[in-house]
């Protein structure tokens, strides 16, 4: 099967003109996967359940569902096991506040830091999808295990890790199709690396395909002629 997987910007859709929620959804429909692999829990999309930080998925996916009639598999652990990774990324964070302030000071500075140059680079879904976003990703990601210890490497390990169970669970059997993988930025360098090391799916690079997904008549997803938004 052939695996795209197409970072999202969560509530940030809602202010940058280059990759908004309408956009996304265009790509998604022109995109049309037979498997759309989504960043919430299996009780988020029985309930459709509105996201406060991923807005997205009421904005641009939820929407579209139905219409897609595609098979539709959650990426985030059930409970307890959602819970449970989730306490341990706290108590990491907690351990560094109260034996490191300091350093954690340093490393809130640095996020802000690199989102808000980020922000001002990106102009397209291209540089929000490109190998260079990705290698920002991942040092992020080093410093932050490295700051926050072996408690916080391995609940980011275990997460990732469950979104990859479920893609190869739900490429299972399947010669042919399309899967279209929705995460938040940051997880997308994790997923790709590891799917670029099997051989019973293929990646799609998205720095490739996005071009003939988003139009020929520029970066922006509005901005192609063969987008055909569903209607109703």
């Amino acid at each position: 099967m052939k695996v795209l997987v197409l970072s999202t910007l969560h509530q940030f859709h809602g202010h940058v003109d280059y990759y908004t929620y309408e956009d996304l959804a265009r790509m998604i429909w022109s995109f049309s996967p037979d498997v759309l692999a989504v960043e919430l829990r299996p009780s988020d999309v029985e309930g459709r359940v509105p996201q406060r930080i991923k807005q997205e998925y009421q904005k641009s996916v939820y929407p579209l569902i139905d219409k897609l009639k595609c098979e539709v598999i959650p990426l985030e652990p059930p409970e307890p096991k959602y819970s449970e990774l989730i306490q341990m990324a706290r108590e990491s964070m907690e351990n560094v506040q109260e034996n490191n302030p300091e350093a954690l000071e340093h490393f809130k500075l640095y996020v802000e830091a690199l989102y808000e140059v980020l922000f001002q680079w990106w102009s397209s879904v291209l540089d929000v999808n490109s190998y260079e976003t990705d290698r920002h990703f991942e040092i992020k990601r080093r410093y932050q295990n490295s700051l926050f210890g072996d408690k916080e490497g391995r609940a980011w390990e275990e997460w990732n890790r469950h979104f990859l169970e479920q893609i190869l669970k739900a490429n299972e059997g399947r010669k042919d199709g399309k899967m279209l993988v929705l995460v938040g930025v940051e997880h997308s360098y994790w997923l790709r690396g590891e799917l670029r090391k099997r051989h019973d799916v293929q990646l799609l690079e998205a720095p490739e395909v996005l071009p003939d997904i988003i139009g020929s008549r520029g970066s922006r997803p509005g901005s192609g002629e063969g987008f055909s938004p569903p209607q109703g």
